[in-house]
């Protein structure tokens, strides 16, 4: 490149980034002027990363992330914040600068600095793909500005960094252009750790993308197979690294080995060629009406790229067939890095379609896809493919029009301003839609002013922050292991984040991914009922009472059980704040069911199988003794299905005497199974077939007793029903000490022998 074209490179690049932040300036104008005062998202995942990032910079320090999951905390990479940003944060905060109070703004700042970025390096991809400065120039605007990751401004804040892709493939670009240099080794090492520091998927989708264009170099291009090992270094050294830094740093050894997802959040033909958002997709869906849909598949490159893609291959193909050159199908007239770059980023959009882990008769690949099973959501490595995809549109449509003015039809060759102004409208219209969308939540400002905050009325009663251990929000929430799913309530959420970024206490409560699987199950067992020892409270460090924060939501029989428990401190009308000492929680009604038992037990009759019955109704008991698999809950048998599907826990006919009042039916199964806990139902028949069904979400249980949850099913017996069906849909199900009773009926019963004899009270142990 000469000094007059090199002059013009970098002119363009400026003017391109003025253009950016001219259109930035326009479109989220409200939002740049005041950054701190506007929640893209005031909950879900964007609320937990201004909440994490914030609770990190302002308290935290290190690989240790204190504000969820007390008394255990997190390591700071699963928390849903941005751990490079938040630790420079952290280190600006301990130098006196107060960021953290304006975490909401940096974070936003941050995010919409990258529809400035995008299009610059853009522009020098596309500068390296032989297009002139002014077009290079325009549609870099129109690629930044219609990226995937911009659709993730109102969920997930640190996936909407547009620049990272396309930076790594300007990386693998320079590799190919100069194999020898070992600098863009480097840099593309360097930058993918970099990216991955704030979001592993960028890590994950980069080397991934490296590794694809090894496969295809090595297939293609003989004369780049001696620096081939160096490519594969690069990719897999960023990811070994972070692995075993993971590995070094993390102290959870339980987290979720299957986590949801794999086979669900997937990219589709709809998600990558069809509208996505805005009125284009509106009408679409209407036109068109599909639920193939997933939000995390999205990586739409608009309809002009579809439309060159799809002409580009028949044209190709015909041409082929008719000058008999085979060869050009898998080897294009394309400059070296856009073919390449099309077939690797192809080949990470099939593993974004979710094949072959979709395909039922390649379950064992899934099986055996640990490392590939934590990247749950494959939808997102369809995001190279949309760089790629425009880029060669861009590329196509540059030819085409130099080849029309050749051939002197320059009618023609001006048609390409109508497919322009179309793909400009298309991204105008995305962006905008986007950016109305995340301007609507404005009043962020309050979220991290302590004066604002329900713990600022803790002073009514002359109490403090400090006499408290941690805050305990309800309604409760504990998301994150992928077998648990109490989703508290926005309210809940949000005004336990506020609360506890501005005070410092710990939540008592978990909105992390991948979860410790142990972790969740003592903390959920706060809820369970008196019958179970809470087994979390061992490990709190002192003695100090929650603070209960409770908003004006449903609360559940086991969350009001809590306040029954508390002591009211403070009404307000966004929260009351009560007081729960450890000793109201550590308390559990053994001793008096053990008291209570004695006394009934004698007046009670037996009947088969040892059972007695505080009422004459029907009832039945199944322990599973003689089942094969012998890891009991209570005894030595269980109930276990290796595969997928219904488990028949019960088939037969109604527990005799017969009534039409309202029973339960609950299990235990096992809490620590490979999967998640999937669903219970109890299906009603007459004489003439099925007459009703009830079906209950394992994930929402609240009882916990050691490995073990228990799922309860309500349901009425109806008037002539003669037969129940109990069935249990889950993978890995290990399931004991079935129950079926009224809702009315207490159960007794024995188990063990001699010095092992249990009593047992509706399958709860009423002794050690």
């Amino acid at each position: 490149m000469n000094s007059t074209s090199r002059n013009a490179h970098w002119w363009g690049m400026g003017g391109v980034a003025l253009a950016a932040a001219i259109l930035l300036v326009v479109l989220f104008g409200p939002v740049l002027a005041n950054p701190n005062d506007y929640f893209f998202k005031a909950g879900g995942d964007a609320l937990q990363s201004y909440y994490a990032t914030a609770f990190y910079t302002l308290h935290d320090s290190g690989n240790r992330f204190t504000g969820m999951n007390y008394p255990f905390g997190e390591h700071f990479n699963y928390p849903n914040m941005q751990p490079l940003i938040a630790a420079v944060m952290a280190f600006l905060e301990r130098l006196g600068l107060p960021v953290g109070r304006y975490t909401v703004g940096i974070t936003n700042v941050l995010a919409l600095s990258s529809l400035v970025v995008t299009p610059v390096v853009m522009y020098a991809i596309l500068r390296r793909t032989r297009l002139p400065v002014l077009y290079a120039g325009v549609l870099a605007l129109l690629i930044g500005f219609m990226a995937p990751q911009v659709l993730r401004l109102d969920g997930h804040v640190s996936l909407s960094y547009a620049c990272f892709v396309p930076l790594l493939w300007y990386c693998i670009i320079r590799m190919q252009e100069a194999p020898r240099a070992w600098r863009w080794y480097v840099l593309f090492g360097l930058c993918s750790i970099l990216t991955g520091a704030v979001m592993l998927y960028f890590l994950a989708c980069g080397c991934f993308f490296l590794l694809g264009h090894v496969l295809v170099l090595a297939w293609q291009q003989p004369r780049m197979r001696p620096w081939l090992g160096r490519m594969l270094l690069a990719a897999l050294l960023p990811l070994l690294l972070f692995r075993g830094y993971i590995w070094a740093t993390d102290h959870v050894t339980d987290r979720p080995p299957n986590p949801y997802g794999l086979t669900v959040y997937l990219s589709t033909l709809r998600t990558v060629f069809t509208p996505v958002l805005g009125p284009l997709h509106d009408w679409w869906r209407a036109t068109w009406p599909s639920d193939d849909y997933n939000d995390e598949g999205f990586s739409y490159i608009g309809l002009v790229a579809t439309a060159t893609l799809l002409v580009s291959v028949v044209l190709g193909v015909v041409a082929v067939v008719r000058r008999r050159q085979w060869q050009r199908l898998w080897r294009p007239a394309l400059p070296l890095h856009l073919r390449t770059g099309l077939w690797a980023a192809t080949l990470l959009l099939v593993l974004a379609f979710g094949i072959p882990f979709k395909w039922d008769w390649f379950s064992w690949v899934t099986d055996h896809s640990g490392p590939v099973k934590q990247f749950r959501s494959l939808g997102r490595f369809a995001w190279p493919f949309y760089y790629v995809a425009t880029t060669y549109a861009a590329y196509a449509l540059y030819r085409m029009w130099r080849y029309l003015r050749r051939r002197r039809r320059p009618q023609l060759a001006w048609l390409g301003v109508p497919l322009l102004l179309l793909w400009a409208t298309e991204a105008w219209l995305q962006v905008s839609t986007k950016a109305d969308q995340v301007m609507v939540g404005t009043g962020a400002h309050d979220f991290l002013d302590p004066s604002t905050s329900v713990l600022a009325r803790l002073t009514w009663a002359n109490r403090s922050v400090s006499e408290f251990q941690a805050i305990m929000p309800l309604p409760y929430y504990n998301m994150g292991t992928d077998k648990f799913d109490l989703s508290g309530s926005s309210n809940s959420i949000y005004q336990a984040d506020k609360a506890s970024a501005v005070s410092g206490l710990p939540l008592l409560a978990t909105y992390v991914s991948r979860a410790s699987v142990g972790q969740a199950m003592q903390h959920i067992q706060l809820l369970s009922s008196a019958m179970v020892s809470k087994e979390l409270l061992p490990h709190f460090p002192n003695n100090k009472p929650l603070l209960l924060l409770v908003t004006p939501d449903y609360l559940t029989e086991a969350e009001q059980r809590l306040v029954g428990l508390a002591r009211l401190i403070v009404q307000a009308p966004e929260a009351a704040l009560y007081e729960l000492p450890i000793a109201a929680l550590a308390a559990t009604a053994l001793p008096q069911e053990r008291a209570k038992a004695e006394a009934l037990l004698p007046t009670l009759p037996v009947r088969a199988g040892g059972l007695r019955a505080t009422t004459p109704a029907g009832v039945l008991v199944e322990s599973f003794d003689k089942a094969a698999d012998r890891r009991g809950r209570l005894g030595a048998g269980a109930w276990y299905q290796a595969k997928d599907g219904f488990s028949t826990l019960y088939d037969g006919p109604v527990p005799a005497p017969a009534d039409t009042g309202r029973y339960e039916a609950s299990v235990w199964i096992n809490g620590r199974s490979d999967y998640g806990y999937g669903n219970m139902r109890v299906k009603l028949y007459d004489a003439n077939g099925p007459v009703g069904e009830s079906v209950v979400d394992g994930r929402k249980t609240t009882e916990v007793m050691g490995t073990w949850v228990r799922v309860v099913v309500p349901f009425r017996l109806l008037p002539g029903v003669t037969r129940l069906e109990v069935l249990y849909e889950n993978r890995d199900l290990l399931a004991d000490d079935l129950l079926i009773r009224p809702i009315n009926t207490d159960v007794y019963y024995y188990v063990g022998e001699g010095q092992q004899r249990r009593l047992i009270k509706n399958t709860y142990p009423l002794a050690p």
